[in-house]
């Protein structure tokens, strides 16, 4: 079964305060999109990042999306508390966990060590959306 009949529910989990890449995130979720993922956190595009919530809705909103998703995606090319909060949920949580990063980044030893996730190194962007295609079949 391809991932584009499955509509499996994804995470996307991306740096949004320090080392934020928003056109990089817009790629990324275009490419989760065209493999027919649902993805459940896509404020995360959002160009504003001044709201109304509160630092605790905004745990609240992460987490219960986290509790939600089947597959978290992390874009962990660049250090992010919250993504790697993000990240430990999803494993702690038994879901499928994908880091994404681009070539040559020093990823921390966290991640590259826990166990069952999957890391995706990507040169480009087309390249990632074949790599993500097949990982998030797996």
């Amino acid at each position: 079964m391809g991932v584009e009949e499955v509509g499996v529910k994804v995470y996307f989990a991306v740096p949004l305060i320090a080392n934020r890449e928003l056109e990089k995130a817009r790629r990324i979720v275009g490419i989760l999109d065209r493999l027919g993922c649902e993805v459940v956190s896509k404020w995360v595009l959002d160009s504003s990042l001044s709201s109304t919530y509160t630092a605790r809705s905004i745990y609240e909103r992460d987490t219960n999306a986290v509790k939600q998703c089947e597959v978290l995606v992390a874009e962990a090319s660049k250090p992010s508390h919250g993504v790697g909060m993000e990240v430990m949920l999803a494993h702690i949580l038994g879901k499928k966990v994908i880091c994404v990063y681009e070539k040559n980044t020093a990823l921390s030893n966290l991640i590259r060590g826990m166990p069952d996730a999957l890391l995706v190194e990507y040169s480009s962007i087309g390249d990632l959306e074949i790599k993500l295609r097949i990982a998030i079949a797996a």
